[in-house]
């Protein structure tokens, strides 16, 4: 005896029942369900075991028509009659045939959901129901959503009113946000800020080569100066920003060979002569090499090195003290004060977007080695270290640097970040350009939008969580949708992200006592 449909109430609502399992794999859930059902990729519904209380949670990856007939390609030949019909104008009544059709629901296993969620080890029972589901449904992954938050969870099209977001112990472990331009990086990006201003709990630093983060870039956008966090936020800038900031300066003495050997191609002449004046002129050499003329320099070193070794150095040294972003006085240098402020869980931003690519990317560099030597030198004393906030260093266009990225801090920080509470967020809208073992570093992956297929099989062979079969949803994500997928969650989430700008009106209605500081460039950290 077939029992009749019984609506259950939870708290989404009046659910009913779409549709009946009609076929099963572990690793695959067929379902029927009547004609004219809305159904989208990327919805995830329940599947009710007919033995037993467990729940199939499934998502959907395909939809296909079907007809209840025994003639082979009866729908081909039909629609042809249906066409013949249009040229003469014909209407077709379709309530005469529409008890014969029908369509199906191709879904993949996300997990069984009894006493605790586990994976799909096992199927549902013969022609089990299939229903949407409501908040109620995703109790389970409360815990794993972690405390920055992002977004709504997102069933297809529909926003549901629950919290997404990642852990804190994400950030050691790298994250890396993927999508076409357009599709809402950056806005994601601001969200991810707001939550840890909002926080406290973690250092975020956020390296803007375009100038977007501070005021928002552009008319009716909004930025992290007006989030109103002057306890939470501090910005340095090499330009004049219309709001508190601090000038962005590093010290000569700061920066190494190595540094130099990132920005650009060196012969081993040229890499010696650098090693020769850091050995003669000591922790000032840089400056030395700056100031000295040619003849001068190639004396000091005792003729070792041609004239033309000597001047190509000097002429990219003159590039980089151009903009007076490299100071001769350690105290001018802002590092520490960037790292006092990550360590204090603050939000970071460094506005670099007035410089050359090669100033940009020394600052991304200096910065990195920095935070990450003195994590490193704390990580001796147990005591300090343990009290010490996870440090996630945000990187826009990080195929720069990534790329071919060996030798480099940043491969360094990839491999070895997790240990000493260091994390990197590379921001990239080409993951296939990114060197293929440092992306492999990065366990949790925001996968927004992305129309290259080349850079989907990318994060699909690299991401942790299996993303294989989700090639349908993720070429259909539109702006502000993404999947995370993450070693903290049981599968790849599914989210709305956050329009920053509403999303922050509604915390500032929340919290009106918040006000942005007017106080002049260089009084105090923002």
């Amino acid at each position: 005896m077939v029992r009749p449909l019984t609506p259950l109430y939870g708290q989404g609502g009046w659910r009913t029942h779409i549709g009946r399992v009609v076929g099963n794999s572990v690793m695959e859930t067929r379902f029927r369900m009547n004609y004219g059902e809305p159904l989208q990729v990327g919805e995830m519904l329940v599947v009710e075991n007919e033995t037993s209380p467990d729940r199939y949670l499934v998502r959907v990856m395909d939809i296909e028509h079907g007809a209840d007939s025994e003639q082979k390609g009866w729908m081909e030949t039909f629609a042809g009659q249906m066409l013949r019909g249009d040229a003469r104008n014909q209407e077709y009544d379709m309530e005469g045939i529409r008890p014969q059709l029908y369509c199906a629901g191709v879904c993949i296993p996300l997990g069984c959901v009894g006493s605790a969620f586990r994976k799909t080890k096992t199927i549902p029972s013969h022609f089990s129901r299939v229903r949407r589901t409501d908040i109620t449904d995703y109790e389970f992954l409360k815990d794993s959503l972690g405390d920055i938050q992002v977004g709504n969870l997102r069933s297809g099209d529909q926003v549901l009113d629950f919290p997404v977001g990642i852990t804190g112990q994400a950030i050691p472990h790298h994250i890396g946000i993927f999508a076409t331009t357009g599709m809402g990086k950056s806005n994601l990006m601001k969200n991810l800020a707001l939550s840890c201003m909002d926080l406290r709990k973690y250092g975020f630093l956020i390296l803007d080569p375009h100038g977007e983060y501070y005021d928002g870039g552009e008319a009716k956008k909004r930025g992290l100066k007006h989030a109103g966090r002057t306890d939470a936020l501090v910005v340095f800038s090499s330009r004049k920003l219309d709001g508190p900031h601090n000038s962005l300066h590093l010290a000569a003495s700061e920066i190494e060979i190595a540094d130099l050997e990132s920005l650009y191609e060196m012969t081993g002449a040229q890499k010696e002569c650098m090693q020769s004046a850091q050995y003669a002129y000591g922790d000032n050499w840089l400056v030395e090499l700056n100031d000295r003329s040619v003849g001068t320099i190639v004396k000091d070193l005792k003729d070792q090195y041609k004239d033309g070794t000597v001047s190509v150095i000097k002429r990219r040294l003159e590039n980089l003290f151009r903009l007076d972003l490299i100071t001769r006085d350690r105290k001018l240098s802002v590092t520490n004060n960037i790292i006092d402020a990550l360590h204090d869980g603050k939000v970071v931003l460094a506005d670099t977007s007035n410089m050359f690519e090669a100033e940009e990317l020394l600052v991304s560099t200096v910065l990195c080695r920095a935070i990450f030597e003195r994590n490193k030198q704390l990580y001796g004393e147990k005591e300090r270290f343990d009290k010490l906030p996870p440090v996630l260093i945000a990187m826009e266009e990080a195929q720069r640097v990534l790329t071919e990225a060996k030798g480099s801090i940043f491969a360094q920080i990839a491999r070895e970040g997790r240990k000493f509470k260091t994390g990197l967020c590379a921001v990239s809208q080409q993951p296939k350009l990114i060197d293929v073992e440092i992306i492999s570093q990065f366990n949790t992956l925001f996968v927004l939008g992305l129309a290259d297929r080349r850079d989907r099989e990318i994060l699909k062979n690299s991401a942790k969580q299996d993303i294989s079969q989700l090639e349908n949803e993720i070429q259909m994500l539109m702006p502000g949708e993404a999947l995370i997928a993450s070693p903290f969650t049981p599968f790849a989430v599914p989210v709305k992200i956050h329009l920053y700008e509403e999303y922050l009106a509604k915390e500032l209605a929340k919290t009106p006592s918040r006000a942005v500081s007017r106080a002049s460039p260089d009084r105090g950290f923002y």
